[in-house]
């Protein structure tokens, strides 16, 4: 989610793009002078269709394409970042670094948040009477060892208890 809305970002480029300045504006909406200047560069170059979501970007091959185009037309950070119509310069600057650090792997897009929970045990999907001797003496064994844990966790706490029971 991006810290300013669309329309936002939007209003204040063309505020800039009429002839106002930066720094007026910088104190005015509390942003920095430099991404207000970024900002009506994407809105003069792409209009109405500025900072829209760019899902393309989201493939390496992509992504190698925007360092190839910067380094071809031998184009700034911003002005690339401008030209693709990118919500910050700083999203190119990272690509790039990642690219010089681990090569094309490196620009692979990497899904964000906590990972999925793995299962603990894989449950066979056969009826008992289709499982093989070795896969029951398997299940046997594995549910032997946890009834052992849980007793034995059972007695831990009880134990504890008792131990707070003595202390009173």
């Amino acid at each position: 989610m991006s810290k300013y809305s669309r329309d936002l970002k939007i209003i204040i480029a063309n505020e800039f793009l009429a002839g106002e300045s930066s720094e007026t504006l910088s104190k005015r909406y509390a942003i920095s002078s430099r991404q207000i200047r970024y900002w009506s560069q994407v809105v003069a170059i792409h209009g109405d269709k500025s900072f829209q979501s760019t899902a393309h970007l989201r493939h390496a091959q992509a992504r190698l394409q925007a360092l190839k185009l910067m380094w071809t037309n031998d184009w700034s950070l911003g002005h690339t970042s401008a030209m693709l119509n990118l919500a910050s310069p700083g999203l190119l600057f990272v690509w790039l670094d990642r690219y010089r650090e681990k090569g094309f792997s490196g620009l692979e897009y990497q899904s964000r948040g906590k990972p999925s929970m793995k299962p603990s045990r894989i449950v066979s999907t056969h009826c008992n009477d289709e499982k093989t001797v070795e896969e029951l003496k398997e299940e046997i064994a594995y549910l032997q060892a946890e009834n052992a844990v849980l007793k034995k966790w059972e007695e831990l706490r009880q134990t504890k208890r008792q131990q707070t029971k003595k202390k009173r």
